[in-house]
């Protein structure tokens, strides 16, 4: 996924993505333990991952509208 050329994505692809995204916050998988392991403070709160949970979404929803 490349956020730079998010508006070239097709609406299913976007959905898609998003749905990626909100399993692996869901299931505590990003940012990924080995990226963690360098940089400790990409780790995400509990307030945070559900603020990006609540935001694929909410934009899933959008998308499924149009």
């Amino acid at each position: 996924m490349n956020l730079s050329r998010w508006q070239i994505y097709e609406d299913s692809e976007k959905s898609l993505l998003l749905s990626e995204i909100g399993s692996v916050l869901r299931n505590h998988e990003m940012p990924p333990r080995r990226y963690t392991l360098v940089h400790p403070d990409a780790k995400l709160s509990d307030a945070e991952a559900n603020e990006i949970y609540q935001w694929t979404r909410i934009e899933r929803r959008l998308l499924n509208r149009e």
